[in-house]
């Protein structure tokens, strides 16, 4: 029987804390979702700690009852991170090649990297990842992998995130001391793009969109690689509350209320049913109507497409997406898509979960909500297996793999 290891993907979010566990066979590359959970976290807020003890808590519960369903203890955890202390900015490296024989090797592209990383950053902040877009060869530009080329001139474009130390430290301790070791920090929104883009969508332009309860996590891609990234502090979760405050109920209640009945568009109002809502002290219920609701959701849905596309709009970007495609658990709120096209000015949205192709999954496991945990499992392999090859390729285990990559050329930015 073969050898399989058991991962774990931790998906820090917006107040909560979503665990899922994969099986991936020593010798494959198939990997098999085996089971999931989501736990309410409130040390957590936008996908920073502010309360470390109720945050390991929730750690501890979301990957005790994953493990549980799976009947398997994880291996190793991976943890993505996300929220507003992430910065991005697009930065560009150059290297001689000062051999006789000019024949680019994979060496001489870490170097180029490296010196497109030496960026002025503030000491409480540290690289967390560096995606290369593209290299140039003696000024020619558009080659996807100089490995094996001659030339004297390297020069390479690479998208550099930076993340809060101390931010990175506290989520770290806070797996740490719910009993699990975190073994990579991955930055989500990366992550999310290599795992429910499709090659044609990041070649033409496409804007990717993770709605998350606090944070809402955007990115450009366009010939082939992600040109801009942006963590916004406003989400779903402002809904939430606006229909708690205007139904004069809980935020459980209205989160449910939402979730059930909730809609973002009137092309969705099928008929203006009656909707039970619960008191505050949950003792008597009182009716509205569904049009009362869709008044209360839909001018908070089009403000957040609104503040995606002025965040666009401030870029040398803006005209690129043509197609947007949104993931997360906002995402699932009926109408989203299409106030998104309205909103933003652009033809086609659609909703995504993880790729299909990528994983080996019951039907539940492609739900959106489940896409940022199941991201951070596939990626490693992707990053691995792609046409840029910074190792030899081999079958393997994620873990070898990861080590393997981190030490030959920091693409993930890991100091």
């Amino acid at each position: 029987m073969a050898k399989s290891e058991i991962i774990a993907g931790l998906d820090m979010g917006s107040g909560n804390v979503t665990c899922v566990l994969a099986e991936q066979e020593l010798d494959s590359d198939t990997i098999k979702i085996i089971s999931g959970s989501k736990v309410e976290c409130k040390g957590l807020k936008g996908g920073v700690v502010v309360d470390i003890k109720d945050t390991a808590n929730a750690v501890a519960e979301a990957v005790e009852k994953a493990e549980e369903e799976a009947q398997h203890t994880a291996d190793f955890v991976l943890m993505g991170v996300r929220g507003s202390h992430l910065q991005s900015l697009n930065s560009h490296g150059a290297y001689n090649i000062a051999r006789t024989d000019k024949e680019i090797n994979a060496e001489d592209v870490q170097f180029a990297v490296e010196n497109a990383k030496a960026i002025p950053i503030s000491s409480n902040m540290k690289i967390l990842k560096v995606t290369p877009q593209s290299f140039s060869i003696d000024r020619q530009r558009g080659v996807p992998n100089p490995e094996g080329m001659e030339g004297s001139l390297l020069e390479v474009d690479v998208h550099v995130v930076t993340a809060s130390t101390s931010h990175l430290n506290n989520l770290e301790k806070a797996v740490n001391k719910a009993g699990f070791k975190v073994e990579e920090s991955i930055f989500n929104l990366v992550a999310l793009g290599e795992c429910v883009l499709t090659t044609e969508e990041k070649e033409l332009g496409v804007v990717l969109m993770d709605l998350g309860g606090e944070v809402t996590s955007i990115a450009i891609y366009a010939d082939g690689c992600i040109q801009f990234s942006k963590e916004i502090p406003f989400g779903c979760d402002l809904i939430t509350r606006d229909i708690a405050y205007g139904l004069h109920t809980s935020r459980s209640a209205a989160r449910n209320i939402k979730e059930k009945y909730g809609i973002a568009t009137s092309a969705f109002l099928m008929e203006d049913e009656e909707i039970p809502v619960p008191s505050l002290d949950g003792q008597n219920t009182h009716n509205v109507t569904s049009s009362f609701l869709l008044d209360i959701i839909q001018p908070r849905v089009e403000e957040l497409f609104d503040k995606v596309r002025e965040e666009i709009q401030k870029t040398k970007y803006a005209d690129i997406p043509g197609v947007g495609v949104i993931t997360g658990g906002g995402s699932l709120l009926k109408g989203i898509p299409e106030i998104a096209c309205q909103a933003m000015g652009i033809r086609e949205v659609r909703r995504a979960g993880v790729l299909r192709e990528l994983v080996t999954a019951d039907e539940k496991f492609f739900n959106p909500a489940y896409t940022g945990a199941i991201s951070l499992i596939v990626y490693p392999n992707l990053v691995f297996n792609q046409d840029f090859d910074v190792v030899p390729r081999k079958k393997g285990s994620i873990l070898s793999k990861m080590k393997e990559l981190f030490t030959a050329v920091d693409i993930f930015g890991k100091d």
